[in-house]
């Protein structure tokens, strides 16, 4: 008996998604297939950007809808992006999720999009195709070379034999790509610089960079020791500031030298005791190879971001204020720097702090703990999920990108002669970039990106310790939500820890994952057995790639392009006597005309968002949809309108904020990492 089928086919409206190709279908059921379908409408142009096209097809009753097998016939700029089909039969419907290319001259199988644990999938043409779509995807997202990532996580393995799979393709930001961005700052600020004397006082000649592009807002209160305070909590990296019990060993500082700096009659030790000193502290740059290159001419270039560590008070107001600073770990070489010490030798001190934080921001806080600790998540998941696994489909948005802007920044960042040599302090001939992402490296495990666990662990989870957190406030409901949204979503279908055994699916992720990911050592289990266990790795993951990312990487151009402020190199060596700087010597220590424009082009670049950026509360939903279950729905609505509430809260609270924290606003949040 033949049976009508209706095709609604839905083409990504990204720019180049349409195609002129012939496209044909073969539609495969659980009775056998159809033949070959053209989908060719006479005075129709066919597969448009952003058109939903819709097709009539006679054939057999094939029982259940398994797979449509699309053929692209190929010719010039052929390639189609395909976002979902639904096939009716009668009152029957099927849904296929796809989202992805169908390059030209292949033929790809687009399987019904239920989602299924492997071990309720139906039939066996169900079955092979799971198995098909994960045999092709290995081909695709082969792993490094374990040599290649040692003491790194694992990594896409790209060559120009085998290239970046066009669906991980990086879009266009707003501006175009993020080298472009960089690109037009440069051309911005050169266009509108003034012929500056020979002799560039950063200081000063600074703000010329800004007539072409807008001015951080922080540029007019950077030397105040409460806006240095503001950015521990508030800032870049928000992820440093822990509640300490004693002054850390070889940080010699008496009350005399905090005389004045603490309300009468409190000394430094009750001060400790009443839990109102706090420590942010970057040894982790200890041992650290900095920048030293000899040119052509025999000069030395020599770059500094020292293993510094700062006190900071919460005072009567409940203001948190800077008290004592030490630029590195000798108390011999190392003096201790106050308030009360110079103008000039003060505000180094805040600076050399700044270029350390920015220093190990980059390479640990962004870098290692988000962009890179999430890509053997994206491997595993594209290597071993097929797309109507339920992990798959809840995780896949949330990928988008991330392998792409990962490797653009191995490429013209990290790698010798990227970006960051030319002014980053790690950076240069001895990597020591590279070797402070692997001292991270070292130092983390995925449950360091739980935000609660993290708080607790360094003793500012409770607002009655530390009262003004803004980064603290927003991030725990997120939290919460996503946790909630992630458990809700996975526990439907895996009602009991049985489920998981049986997921053959999850047991290879999982194996593939700690084989040539991340060791088991950095996961909260060796063995993946409990459905809660797999909650937290995911609402970990998900919080990471979205909300984590989001905190350690948008501000970049407000706390980074006005140079003075958060400098990412020194040019001379922290100094080891108070006393001996001025205004001259501060202008020669921070960075050169040529690496403050790199500052701020590479600030600007990465603060942007992209003109097909998703976010977590998006307007108007998801565009990507890769459920259809309305169990699920009703668990993104209710997620949604958490966030929503946050929004609210978020929009409240900085209605009374003399800086507002605007950074984790749900819908300014992406869904992950894209740039």
């Amino acid at each position: 008996m033949t049976v009508e089928y209706k095709l609604i086919i839905r083409t990504s409206s990204r720019l180049g998604a349409g195609t002129d190709a012939t496209i044909s279908v073969i539609l495969v059921g659980t009775q056998g297939e159809s033949g070959p379908h053209p989908l060719d409408k006479r005075f129709h142009n066919d597969f448009e950007a952003g058109a939903e096209d819709v097709y009539s097809l006679h054939a057999s009753d094939l029982g259940e809808l398994v797979a449509l097998r699309f053929t692209n016939a190929g010719g010039v700029a052929s390639d189609w992006l395909l976002d979902t089909v639904h096939a009716i039969r009668g009152e029957r419907t099927w849904f296929f999720p796809w989202f992805r290319w169908v390059l030209g001259g292949t033929t790809v199988d687009v399987v019904e999009g239920t989602a299924r644990l492997p071990q309720h999938a139906r039939h066996e043409l169900e079955r092979d195709a799971r198995r098909q779509l994960v045999a092709q995807r290995r081909r695709q997202y082969p792993w490094r070379p374990p040599e290649a990532t040692a003491g790194l996580p694992g990594a896409l393995d790209i060559s120009e034999a085998r290239p970046l799979p066009k669906d991980e393709l990086y879009r266009n930001l707003g501006e175009g790509s993020y080298e472009v961005v960089i690109a037009k700052t440069l051309a911005a600020i050169q266009l509108h610089l003034p012929m500056l004397r020979h002799a560039w006082n950063g200081l000063v000649d600074i703000f010329d960079f800004f007539k072409g592009i807008e001015l951080p807002q922080l540029a007019q209160r950077w030397k105040d020791d409460e806006e240095f305070a503001r950015q521990a909590v508030q800032g870049i990296n928000p992820l440093h500031i822990q509640l300490t019990p004693r002054v850390p060993d070889g940080m010699p500082l008496s009350d005399e030298q905090l005389h004045g700096l603490l309300p009468p009659g409190l000394s430094l030790a009750q001060a400790l005791d009443a839990k109102r000193v706090f420590l942010i502290d970057f040894e982790v740059l200890d041992g650290i190879p900095m920048y030293r290159k000899t040119n052509d001419e025999g000069v030395e270039e020599r770059r500094w971001a020292p293993p510094s560590r700062c006190l900071l008070f919460l005072d009567d107001t409940k203001k948190l204020r800077p008290i004592a600073i030490q630029l590195g770990r000798s108390a011999e070489e190392a003096p201790v720097f106050t308030p009360n010490d110079g103008e000039y030798d003060w505000l180094l001190a805040k600076i050399y702090v700044r270029c350390s934080e920015g220093n190990t921001h980059q390479m640990i806080a962004h870098a290692l703990r988000t962009h890179f600790v999430a890509e053997p998540f994206v491997m595993a998941t594209m290597r071993n999920l097929p797309d109507p696994h339920p992990v798959y489909k809840l995780m896949r948005r949330h990928f988008r990108y991330t392998l792409a802007i990962n490797e653009g920044a191995r490429k013209g960042l990290l790698a010798a002669g990227g970006v960051f040599d030319d002014f980053i302090a790690t950076g240069g001939p001895d990597k020591g970039h590279v070797a402070l992402g692997k001292k991270g490296f070292q130092r983390w495990k995925l449950l360091d990106n739980k935000p609660r666990v993290d708080f607790e662990q360094r003793g500012v989870l409770d607002p009655a310790v530390l009262p003004d957190y803004p980064y603290r406030d927003d991030a725990l409901p997120l939290w919460d939500a996503i946790e909630e949204y992630v458990g809700g979503v996975l526990r439907h279908f895996y009602r009991t820890d049985a489920d998981l055994a049986e997921d053959t699916e999850l047991r290879q992720w999982w194996t593939d994952l700690l084989e040539h990911g991340l060791p088991a050592d950095k996961l909260p289990c060796a063995r993946l057995e409990r459905v809660d266990d797999l909650v937290d790795i995911l609402s970990t993951l998900l919080f990471t790639v979205s909300v984590q990312h989001t905190a350690v990487n948008y501000l970049q151009y407000e706390h980074y392009a006005f140079v003075p402020n958060a400098p990412l190199s020194m040019r001379r060596a922290p100094p080891t006597k108070k006393g001996l700087v001025g205004p001259d010597d501060l202008a020669s220590m921070i960075p050169t005309k040529a690496q403050a424009l790199w500052q701020v082009a590479i600030g600007r670049a990465l603060s942007s968002f992209g003109d097909d950026e998703e976010f977590l509360l998006h307007e108007g939903g998801w565009r990507e949809e890769y459920f259809k279950e309305a169990e699920v729905g009703t668990l993104r609505d209710r997620f949604h309108a958490r966030l929503r509430a946050q929004l609210e809260a978020v929009k409240t609270r900085n209605a009374r904020s003399a800086v507002p924290y605007t950074v984790l606003q749900p819908d300014r949040i992406p869904c992950g990492i894209t740039v």
